[in-house]
Formats: structure tokens, sequence, C-alpha cells
């Protein structure tokens, strides 16, 4: 186990995740009270797939696919929105 303060979390913040997700218990200690760091792991899903429809199910692979190939728009302010939208 380690116990480390939020000062030395934030300055070692890549160090500690990496002992986390290696199955190190890793403490965070802070005035309002202490936690524990967790990776989440594919067991960790948010969207429950068993309730979704094959297709919604290939659209979300087909997305994650393309953003892993950098195949995605990125719209940085407010009027960049606005225009993408306007233009739809």
């Amino acid at each position: 186990m380690i116990i480390v303060s939020g000062r030395d979390f934030r300055a070692n913040q890549s160090k500690y995740i990496t002992e986390a997700y290696n199955g190190e218990d890793v403490i965070i200690t802070s005035r309002v009270g202490n936690v524990r760091l967790v990776p989440i792991v594919q067991s960790d899903v948010i969207v429950n797939t068993e309730e979704i429809s094959p297709e919604l199910a290939a659209t979300i692979e087909k997305a994650r696919q393309e953003f892993i190939e950098g195949k995605t728009l990125t719209l940085s302010s407010h009027e960049e929105i606005d225009k993408f939208f306007e233009s739809l």
C-alpha cells in the first residue's frame, strides 16, 4: 500500500497511476479526507451493453475506431461549434 499526500500525488501523477494499474493500493491523503486511486477496468462500463441494440453497438464501435484513427472533428471555440451546427 502506498500512502501519498495530495501535493505529492499532483507532482507525480503518472507514477502513482501506473502503480494503481499494476495492482498497488494507492491512498491519497488531503485535508478533506482520504481517497483510494482505483483504475477502471473493462467490467466498469457506464452503459450496460446488454441493453443496447446491435445497431447502436456497431455505431459506437465504428465511432470509437474513427476516434482512434484520428478521423474526428475538433471544435475548440463557441464560434466553431455554432458554425458547425448551423451547417447541419
